[in-house]
């Protein structure tokens, strides 16, 4: 049975979201495969690089990289591969497992454009003082939405690459920021504030249907919520554009963190599930849970 949320139109918010990131645009029609990324901790990244899978080095080749630690992001301007300097303190999540089987392994030039930051909650009661949330006119000062930031390196790399790119899927994983203990409220709004989101991104691309790549949280961490994961997982299922991989059992490296054989394997899944949703062609890779 569905989970009962807060008496929303949730049909009416999704629609309006979506015309809210849609507006202006002025993105051209691209070519070349994007993605675009954005999140909490486990995508910023938490791994040391010393700890990335034996065979997988950076930088490597066919990828091209936009984020808000590159040095050129305010440009939209892409740095050739992602080099240690472009980690948040040296640091991998898991999306960068992905981005390396799509540009070694499929052989698929690839575009990304991330924004992500550690222990931030989408809802304006929950974790940090910077937010996802898509109603950001709600917030003190446009420095703290993190989706208009995101927005806005989107639009700036679309404008600088011109017919060059076209943004296929979208990478996310958050959801610890707004757990009910830190926040009722953020936990309460999570079901519509997580689709408004989505909504709102699918907007900025013009593509209502963007596929949306996404993990659970691990069950072991000290900020897993089960009404927060009730939610993701609900989400996925009543989304058929929303692929969500099961991170229950996954192991951590600290208390909230996916260790380096989470990440590898939720960065793979991801991979897998993009070949099978037909997002790009080739081969899959082995895929073993290792909990």
């Amino acid at each position: 049975m569905p989970l009962r949320h807060s008496q929303v139109d949730i049909n009416a918010l999704t629609a309006s979201m979506y015309l809210k990131g849609a507006a202006p645009k002025s993105s051209s029609p691209a070519k070349k495969m994007a993605i675009i990324s954005a999140g909490q901790s486990n995508i910023d990244g938490r791994v040391p690089l010393a700890d990335l899978p034996d065979g997988i080095n950076i930088p490597f080749n066919n990828c091209y990289y936009c984020s808000n630690y590159t040095p050129h992001y305010l440009q939209g301007k892409f740095e050739n591969g992602i080099h240690a300097a472009d980690l948040d303190a040296n640091r991998w999540g898991f999306d960068l497992i992905t981005y390396y089987y799509l540009t070694q392994l499929a052989q698929q030039e690839t575009y990304v454009m991330k924004w992500s930051q550690g222990g931030t909650s989408i809802d304006p009661t929950g974790d940090n003082i910077n937010h996802w949330t898509a109603f950001y006119e709600q917030l003190d000062s446009p420095d703290h939405s993190l989706l208009c930031h995101f927005e806005h390196l989107i639009r700036q790399c679309m404008i600088a690459n011109a017919d060059k790119i076209e943004i296929r899927a979208m990478i996310w994983h958050q959801g610890e920021a707004d757990r009910q203990s830190y926040s009722p409220l953020a936990a309460e709004h999570y079901y519509q504030n997580l689709k408004a989101v989505f909504a709102y991104c699918r907007g900025i691309i013009g593509n209502s249907q963007l596929p949306i790549f996404t993990g659970t949280i691990s069950h072991s961490s000290e900020q897993f919520d089960p009404v927060i994961d009730a939610i993701i997982r609900q989400i996925g299922q009543e989304d058929p554009n929303v692929h969500l991989i099961d991170m229950a059992g996954a192991s951590l490296l600290d208390n909230w963190h996916f260790d380096s054989l989470s990440s590898t394997y939720l960065g793979k899944a991801i991979y897998n599930e993009m070949i099978s949703a037909g997002i790009v062609a080739g081969p899959q890779v082995s895929l073993k849970r290792p909990w």
